[in-house]
């Protein structure tokens, strides 16, 4: 933890304060947010950002410094959300090439990718776009040379030892394993997107 904490203006009554923490983001973010007089906490991979009101500023600092000192950051033990994936044909068509690169039988793929438990570790590029750790470091997979301008919602996609799952339709440039029936959007819900940083998951092939 550095000595001083600096935080950055981000609008006329809003400040962020973006702390690096390899390794725990999804949990400090979690303590923070039943501890700290935030406006929002939010989780990367390797850094959690606070935003809050100016006038709340030491105390942000204050609770930040008192949960990293006494280390009160440890995983979550929830057990994890299942996410059925029905895998190849047109909900994943690039599947196939997916494992040629790879060098592995589709079957071989779909057993390691069930048999995980998996970690979503950040929302982005698009709303509720979840970017999911788990696969194993030799399942390694670039991104397409031309995205698709439109990607079905709940499709799901690998990418650099990453799956990803479309919450909403859009462009997208990660290649497609399958497609998900889970309800990923609610919009009538207070917490409208199926998947937030720090949870568990476990696929299973329908």
């Amino acid at each position: 933890m550095p000595a001083r904490l600096i935080p950055t203006r981000i609008a006329d009554d809003v400040f962020e304060l973006q702390v690096r923490t390899p390794g725990e983001a999804q949990s400090l973010a979690a303590v923070l947010r039943e501890v700290a007089p935030a406006e929002d906490v939010v989780a990367g991979l390797d850094r959690v950002a606070i935003r809050f009101h100016p006038s709340r500023a030491h105390q942000v600092e204050r609770a930040l410094r008192d949960v990293t000192a006494e280390n009160k950051t440890t995983p979550g033990t929830a057990p994890p959300i299942e996410i059925g994936i029905s895998y190849g044909g047109e909900n994943g068509p690039d599947l196939t090439s997916v494992c040629e690169a790879l060098n592995l039988s589709t079957d071989a793929f779909i057993a390691s990718h069930t048999q995980r438990v998996h970690t979503v570790e950040m929302i982005g590029f698009t709303p509720g776009f979840s970017y999911i750790s788990g696969l194993p470091e030799e399942f390694s997979v670039p991104r397409l040379a031309s995205p698709r301008p439109r990607v079905p919602a709940g499709s799901v996609g690998v990418s650099t030892r990453f799956t990803g799952i479309y919450a909403l339709h859009g462009p997208g440039g990660w290649p497609l394993i399958g497609k998900t029936d889970a309800k990923l959007f609610r919009a009538n819900d207070k917490n409208p997107f199926l998947l937030t940083p720090g949870q568990r998951v476990k696929f299973r092939a329908l």
